[in-house]
């Protein structure tokens, strides 16, 4: 990213402006609309989920998950479904991320 100095200008008023020098176009003003915003916050949600399923990916070894108890083994079981199953048990992804599923005390 490069920065391009401009002169700032202070109008009698107090009224703030910049002249940028010939050939800069100042920052763009992007609108976005609801289905993109919607869209964006999926994605993140998904990515978060991902992360989160990653995390876990140690655990399902066979030698590690073999030393869990049956409890254990159960609540990550319960954990892991939930998490790949949260996109599709909202409605909005505000609200999914609102209720993320909480990993187990025992999980690092």
């Amino acid at each position: 990213m490069s920065i391009v100095s401009g002169r700032r200008i202070i109008d009698d008023e107090g009224n703030e402006t910049w002249e940028l020098p010939e050939g800069v176009i100042g920052p763009r003003i992007i609108e976005y609309t609801e289905e993109q915003l919607q869209a964006e916050a999926w994605i993140e949600l998904r990515e978060r989920r991902d992360m989160a399923l990653k995390q876990l990916d140690v655990y399902q070894g066979v030698l590690f998950y073999n030393s869990l108890t049956e409890e254990q083994q159960q609540e990550l079981a319960t954990y892991r479904q939930t998490l790949l199953d949260l996109p599709s048990d909202y409605d909005s992804a505000q609200e999914a991320q609102e209720t993320f599923p909480q990993k187990p005390s025992w999980v690092n």
